[in-house]
C-alpha cells in the first residue's frame, strides 16, 4: 500500500525539548552510530547518494531503543526517592524490552518484561539474560501492553502512549531525537526513511525535521509491515485506527495501534507511507549484509520500503510525491542489527513454520457473504441465509468470492460442473497442489458459516501468505464445490463427487429440481458452465475447515476438532402408491392409505435406531408429501426421503435391508424407491490428521479427535488424495442448517490459523 500527503513538508511544529543528546553523550560507551554510504544502492534506486544509519550497536545493545529507554528511565527515576524499591515494567516486541531490562540490571533494579506471541526466541532469551522476569503473553503486542500497564507499584517504561499515559512515552521520543542530531552533523538528507511500529521513532524524526527554522525540509517516508499496518490504516482513515496484527519477521513493527502522542505528528508531518511484506524485508537484510551492514528485518524494512517507493509501476509518481531527483540524498534508518532480531536462513525464513491469519478480515468476509441470499427468519427473529445451489443468490455469492480470489492474486478456473478453483503458484508449479475449500450453497434456512468458513478461510490463508511474502514449494488451491447440500437437485456432495470421478458429468447435468429445471441448464443460465475438465487431478493433500455442526467440541471445552473420518450416508426417496378414497364413506378396512404407510415407515425407522441392533444408526425423514393433499381424501400417494447415517458400513447395509424388508411387509400398497445418494464410511489420512493436531498444539489450541456425522466434500476428495478436516466449535449446541448457527470470531480465526499452518507445512513437503 502507498499513501502520500503533499502538504506535509509545509507543516511545522515545536522542537523536541533539549537535554537528551547531552545526557547520552555523558553515558559510558556512547558514540554516534555510523552513517554508511552505499553507492550500489544509490545506483539501484536512481538517486545521488544513499546512506544507512546503522544502529546495530548502540550503548552496548544491538538496536536504537537504548536511546529512548535510557532517557525515559533517567527522567522517571529523578522523580523517585533513591530508597524506593523499584521495578521497571515494559511490553516489548524484542528490542525495547531488552533495553529496559539492560538499564534495570545496570541500575540494580528489578525488571518485568511482557512478551507477545511471535517474538523470536533469541530475542526473548536476550531479555532473560539481562536478569529480567519474562512474562509471555498469548496475544498481540497491544495485549502485552495492556497486561504490562496493569502491574501495580511499578514504573511502566512504554514507547507507546494513550490518554492518561503520555509523559514517559514523550521522554522516550525525546531520547530518539539524538539519532537525528547525529545525522545533522554529517549531512542534510532529501529523504529519511523510517521503520514504524507504534510511531514513536517517526514522531521524533518528524518533530526534528519539521521544527528546523530554515532550510529545505526533507521528505519523510514511513515503512510498515503489511501484517501490522496501523499507521497506514490510520492515515487513510484520517483518524487513529487499531488493526488486528498477524505474525511477521519484522517483530518490532508488529503493533496494532499508533501511539496517541505520535499520531498528530504522523498525520500532518509524514510525506508518505508504504507497507512491505516479510520477503521484501528479508531480501533487504540479506542485501545489506552483503554490503557490510548488519540489519535485522525491522532495520532492513527501510530499504524494502524505499525500493517499493522508488521502483516498479508508478515509481515516477511516487518519486514526484517525495520530491526526489537523480541527485537526491537518501538516509535509511536501520534500527536494529541482525543480533537483535535474527533472520534465520533457508526454508525457515522463506517459509515460517507457523502463521496466524487476520481474524477481523476473515470475519468481515463471512459477514459480507452472509448478506448474499439473506432473509429475516420470522420464527427466530434472526437473519438467515437462503442460497440454494445455482439460484440467483448462489450465483451472486460465487461472483463475490471469485472477485475476492482474484484480488488475492489467485488464478481462477471454473469446470463444467461449476466447481471453482483459485490457484496460488508455488516455486515448483509442476508439483501437485495442496487443496482446501468447501462450498457456498446452503439449505433454505441456513446460517453464515456452513461451507463458507472453509472457502473464505482458504482465501484468508492466501492473503496472509501474500502479505508475509511467503512462497511455498507446492501450489495452493482454494476450491468451491457445487451443490454440496443436495437440497435442490437431490444429491449431496455433487460437485466434488463428479470431480473425484464417483459420479459422471452427464448424470449430474441431467438432475432436476422440483420445478423441473436441470442442473446443466442452471449452470448455463447462471454463467457457471465452465470449460475446465471436471475430473480433478489428484492433489498432494486436501484439508477442509468446517464448523462442527454438533455439540461435541463445546461439551469437551475445546476449540478444534481433528476429524478422523465421515460416517456412511444413505439417501433414498420412497414413493408409496395407495388408493384415493372418500374420507367419510370408505371403511377403514377397505382403505389403501399411503399416508398411514408413510407414518408406519417413520415409526419403524425410529424403532430401528432405538433398538441398538444396527450400531450407531441415525435415521431421519426430512421430506414428506402426500397426494392429493386434501382434507377429505385418503392419500393416494406419499413421497418421503429417508436419510440413514452409520459409521459402520456393514451395519448400514443391515439397516438398509431391514428397511427394505419392512416395506415389503406393508399390505395393500405398492412402493418404488430411488437411490439419491450412497457413500460408505470414509476414514481420513493419519498423516494429515497428525499435521493438523500438531498445528493446533503449536497455536496453543486444545483439540480432540472426532468422527463427522455430516457429509462433506472432503469424503469425496479422499478418494483422490490424503485428506482430513478441521472442525471449529459452534455455539448453541452446535446447531446448524438454522439461522441460529453461530461460531464466534475467535473460534473462526483459531480454526483458520490451524488451517493456515497446516496448509503451509503440507505445501512445503516433498
Amino acid at each position: 500500500m502507498w499513501f502520500a500527503r503533499p502538504a506535509a513538508r509545509a507543516w511545522t511544529c515545536a522542537p523536541v525539548p533539549a537535554g537528551a543528546r547531552e545526557f547520552h553523550a555523558s553515558l559510558p560507551g556512547y558514540a554516534p552510530t555510523p552513517l554508511i554510504e552505499l553507492p550500489r544502492l544509490a545506483a539501484e534506486l536512481g538517486v545521488g547518494r544513499v546512506f544507512v544509519k546503522d544502529e546495530s550497536s548502540r550503548l552496548g545493545l544491538p538496536a536504537f531503543k537504548a536511546l529512548g529507554s535510557s532517557w525515559a528511565v533517567h527522567r522517571a527515576l529523578a522523580e523517585r526517592s533513591p530508597a524506593d524499591a523499584l521495578t521497571l515494567v515494559a511490553a516489548t516486541d524484542g528490542n525495547h524490552g531488552r533495553a529496559v531490562a539492560h538499564l534495570a540490571r545496570l541500575l540494580g533494579l528489578r525488571a518485568r518484561i511482557f512478551v507477545p506471541r511471535g517474538v523470536h526466541p533469541d530475542a526473548v532469551a536476550a531479555i532473560a539474560a539481562e536478569q529480567a522476569e519474562v512474562v509471555r503473553v498469548a496475544g498481540s503486542y497491544d495485549d502485552a501492553v495492556r497486561e504490562a500497564a496493569a502491574v501495580p507499584d511499578a514504573i511502566l517504561i512504554q514507547d507507546t502512549a494513550w490518554p492518561g499515559y503520555e509523559r514517559i512515552p514523550g521522554w522516550i521520543v525525546e531520547g530518539y531525537s539524538t539519532l537525528c542530531a547525529e545525522i545533522d552533523e554529517r549531512l542534510s538528507p532529501d529523504l529519511v526513511v523510517i521503520p514504524v511500529g507504534v510511531g514513536s521513532l517517526a514522531q521524533a524524526v518528524v518533530a526534528h525535521y519539521r521544527s528546523r527554522p530554515a532550510g529545505r525540509a526533507p521528505a519523510l517516508l514511513a515503512v510498515e509491515s503489511t501484517a501490522a499496518a496501523c499507521v497506514m490504516e490510520s492515515l487513510v482513515a484520517g483518524e487513529v485506527v487499531s488493526v488486528a496484527t498477524g505474525e511477521t519477521v519484522m517483530a518490532g513493527l508488529n503493533c496494532g495501534t499508533p501511539s496517541s502522542i505520535a499520531w498528530p505528528y504522523l498525520r500532518d508531518g509524514l510525506d508518505a507511507a508504504v507497507t512491505v511484506a516479510d520477503a521484501d524485508a528479508v531480501r533487504a537484510a540479506g542485501d545489506l549484509a552483503a554490503l557490510g551492514v548488519s540489519a535485522g528485518p525491522c532495520g532492513a524494512a527501510s530499504l524494502a520500503g524505499v525500493r517499493a517507493a522508488l521502483t516498479g509501476d508508478g515509481a515516477g509518481q511516487r518519486r514526484a510525491a517525495l520530491g526526489l531527483g537523480p541527485g537526491s540524498t537518501v538516509v535509511l534508518l536501520s534500527t536494529e542489527g541482525s543480533a537483535a532480531n535474527p533472520t534465520p536462513g533457508g526454508h525457515v525464513m522463506t517459509s515460517p513454520d507457523t502463521i496466524t491469519v487476520n481474524g477481523e478480515r476473515l470475519w468481515r468476509s463471512l459477514m459480507d457473504l452472509a448478506e448474499v441470499g439473506a432473509y429475516d427468519d420470522e420464527r427466530s427473529g434472526l437473519r438467515g441465509v437462503n442460497r440454494l445451489a445455482l439460484t440467483d443468490a448462489d450465483a451472486e455469492g460465487r461472483r463475490l468470492v471469485i472477485r475476492w480470489m482474484e484480488e488475492a492474486g489467485l488464478a481462477v478456473r471454473v469446470d463444467r460442473m461449476g466447481n471453482i478453483y483459485g490457484r496460488r503458484e508455488g516455486s515448483d508449479p509442476a508439483a501437485a497442489p495442496v487443496l482446501t475449500g468447501s462450498h457456498l450453497d446452503s439449505v433454505a434456512t441456513a446460517g453464515a458459516f456452513d461451507g463458507c468458513l472453509g472457502v473464505l478461510g482458504g482465501i484468508e490463508v492466501v492473503r496472509t501468505l501474500d502479505e508475509r511474502g511467503i512462497t511455498t514449494r507446492r501450489p495452493i488451491e482454494v476450491g468451491v464445490f457445487t451443490e454440496e447440500e443436495g437440497v435442490r437437485f437431490g444429491t449431496d456432495m455433487l460437485g466434488s463427487a463428479v470431480a473425484a470421478g464417483r459420479l459422471t458429468q452427464e448424470y449430474a447435468h441431467a438432475l432436476t429440481d422440483r420445478a423441473g429445471s436441470t442442473l446443466g441448464g442452471e449452470l448455463t443460465r447462471t454463467g457457471f458452465d465452465g470449460t475446465a475438465d471436471v475430473l480433478l487431478g489428484p492433489p498432494h493433500a486436501y484439508v477442509e475447515c468446517h464448523i462442527e455442526q454438533g455439540p461435541v467440541l463445546a461439551e469437551h471445552g475445546v476449540e478444534i476438532g481433528v476429524v478422523t473420518g465421515v460416517q456412511g450416508i444413505s439417501w433414498q426417496e420412497i414413493t408409496i402408491h395407495g388408493r384415493a378414497a372418500h374420507a367419510g364413506t370408505t371403511p377403514t378396512h377397505l382403505r389403501a392409505d399411503a399416508g398411514l404407510a408413510a407414518a408406519q415407515i417413520i415409526v419403524r425407522l425410529r424403532a430401528m435406531v432405538d433398538s441398538g441392533e444396527y450400531g450407531d444408526l441415525r435415521a431421519t425423514v426430512g421430506h414428506l408429501a402426500v397426494h392429493p393433499d386434501l382434507t377429505n381424501i385418503v392419500p393416494a400417494r406419499a413421497r418421503l426421503t429417508v436419510d440413514l447415517r452409520n459409521p459402520d458400513d456393514a451395519q448400514m447395509a443391515r439397516a438398509e435391508e431391514a428397511l427394505a424388508a419392512f416395506l415389503r411387509s406393508l399390505e395393500g400398497i405398492q412402493f418404488t424407491t430411488r437411490r439419491m445418494a450412497r457413500t460408505g464410511y470414509v476414514p481420513f489420512d493419519e498423516d494429515v490428521r497428525k499435521t493438523i493436531a500438531q498445528a493446533a498444539d503449536d497455536h496453543g489450541l486444545a483439540h480432540i479427535s472426532l468422527l463427522s456425522g455430516a457429509g462433506h466434500d472432503a469424503q469425496e476428495i479422499a478418494a483422490l488424495s490424503p485428506t482430513a478436516m478441521i472442525f471449529v466449535r459452534g455455539e448453541y449446541d452446535g446447531i446448524s442448517h438454522n439461522p441460529r448457527e453461530y461460531s464466534t470470531p475467535e473460534a473462526c480465526a483459531h480454526g483458520v490459523d490451524v488451517l493456515a499452518t497446516t496448509l503451509l507445512r503440507l505445501a512445503n513437503r516433498d
